[in-house]
């Protein structure tokens, strides 16, 4: 679904001005699937990282937990900010023919007003968190204490969750839209106007393991009733973000309350309709499942130079961006298998 969306936004129509590559075959398709796509994708990630978390930290201990997520992340965000970050966005230039060499755009531009970490950047937040949650979370010795308890969450509980972070996107957004990125404490880059997203659905992901989400007795969440909250804010939603830019001050915040309720509700069906229809164990699965975090980091390496070549395919839009996802997917997988989990030094990270 990254792979999704950023191939999608090389195709939407107002698409961000600074995009790697824009092709000039554009349509309001991808627009829509874009402004789709993009609520739930990340949200999605930090609660699948913090339901993990506390069995992880549990079975390692503290000090094992974070060389763990040190070399599982810390690292590999750090060498993807320094020497992948900059290649990535150095194809604004290549895409725009700025005359311009790589190794003058490194040196000035991409350490100034062009710096970002890409898609490094939730690898930087996830570190944090993690680090956060080990410090806060001291593991009980006792098995009656550190084992889950089932439990299902009252229809108050999402309301009250929708409205926290509704609450905390709002408040930054007379300044800030939730597309807008901004440099936190120089180490970290975010969309302020998600960080609560972040948070949220990581403490979620956290919450949902303690009561046992999922599993034997636990809450499993229902396609049929998420599906229509999913279809009804997502609706809403998406009519408002095309008819109220973000260049305004009231477009922001209702864009910002309106986004809690749909990323709720979206997260919330694609498990249900996960764990009713695709909970399997077979070897593309299994296959895709290892070879994801590699897929993620590589693939903007492997997506932005195709889009470039295929600027001047004379073909369809959505062939174009059929091409440009499978093609980015086969490789990043191929590159993820064969490289990142088997060379020294970096299968240990990947």
């Amino acid at each position: 679904m990254v792979i999704v969306l950023h191939a999608s936004i090389t195709y939407m129509a107002y698409a961000p001005e600074w995009w790697y590559v824009l092709d000039p075959d554009r349509s309001m398709l991808f627009t829509i699937l874009v402004l789709l796509v993009d609520v739930p994708n990340m949200p999605a990630l930090f609660f699948v990282a913090g339901y993990f978390a506390l069995p992880s930290l549990r079975r390692r201990g503290l000090g094992g937990f974070v060389r763990e997520k040190t070399v599982r992340l810390a690292i590999p965000w750090v060498l993807g900010v320094v020497f992948l970050a900059p290649l990535i966005t150095y194809m604004t230039y290549v895409s725009r023919d700025v005359p311009m060499g790589y190794p003058e755009f490194w040196a000035t531009d991409f350490w100034g007003p062009l710096f970002q970490h890409g898609v490094y950047w939730f690898l930087g937040v996830l570190f944090v968190l993690f680090l956060l949650l080990a410090g806060l979370a001291e593991p009980s010795p006792r098995p009656e204490v550190s084992a889950p308890r089932a439990g299902r969450p009252q229809l108050r509980f999402f309301v009250a969750f929708v409205a926290v972070t509704a609450l905390g996107s709002m408040l930054v957004a007379p300044r800030y839209s939730v597309d807008d990125w901004q440099p936190l404490w120089i180490l970290l880059v975010v969309q302020p106007a998600r960080i609560a997203f972040y948070v949220g659905y990581f403490v979620l992901g956290v919450y949902a393991e303690r009561r046992a989400w999922f599993r034997g007795d636990g809450y499993r969440p229902e396609p049929g009733p998420w599906g229509i909250a999913c279809l009804a804010t997502g609706t809403f939603y998406l009519v408002i973000r095309l008819l109220m830019p973000p260049e305004t001050e009231a477009g922001r915040i209702l864009g910002a309350a309106l986004f809690s309720p749909f990323c709720l509700a979206a997260v919330m069906y694609g498990l249900a309709v996960f764990q009713r229809w695709l909970d399997r164990s077979g070897p593309a699965w299994r296959t895709l499942a290892v070879n994801s975090f590699g897929i993620y980091y590589v693939h903007p390496l492997v997506l932005y130079p195709l889009a470039y070549v295929l600027v001047d395919l004379p073909a369809p839009t959505l062939a174009k961006a059929t091409i440009l996802v499978s093609v980015t997917l086969f490789v990043s997988l191929a590159v993820s298998a064969l490289v990142l989990r088997r060379a020294p030094g970096l299968r240990r990270m990947f």
